[in-house]
C-alpha cells in the first residue's frame, strides 16, 4: 500500500486488562466534529509450540468473567468522562453556529 494513503495509527486513550481480556478506549470524532467513546475488546493468546503471540475478537467461555470486568470497568471510564466530553462538544457546535449566522 501506498505510504500517503496509510491511515495514520492511533493509540487508545486507556486500555483495561483483566487476564488475557483487554478492553480498548478510543476517542473518536465523527465527520461533524462530534466526540466520542468507544471501546473494542480482544483476547491475547500465545501458543504453546512455537511461542506465537497475537491477539483475537474471539473468547471462550472460561472469559466470560474477565469479559464482564472489563466491559463493566471501560462502561464506567467512559461515563466518568461524557461530563468534559460534552461540555467540549457544546463548545464546538456553539462555535459553528456562531460562524453560521
Amino acid at each position: 500500500m501506498d505510504e500517503a494513503k496509510k491511515k495514520p495509527t492511533t493509540a487508545p486513550v486507556k486500555t483495561i486488562r483483566h487476564g488475557a481480556i483487554a478492553a480498548s478506549i478510543w476517542k473518536r470524532q465523527a465527520t461533524s466534529g462530534f466526540e466520542y467513546f468507544d471501546f473494542t475488546v480482544s483476547r491475547s493468546w500465545k501458543t504453546s509450540s512455537t511461542g506465537k503471540e497475537g491477539y483475537s475478537s474471539s473468547f471462550f467461555v472460561r472469559n466470560a468473567d474477565e469479559l464482564h470486568a472489563v466491559i463493566q470497568e471501560a462502561a464506567d471510564w467512559i461515563e466518568s468522562q461524557q461530563a468534559s466530553l460534552q461540555e467540549s462538544n457544546d463548545f464546538k457546535a456553539q462555535t459553528i453556529l456562531q460562524k453560521a449566522a
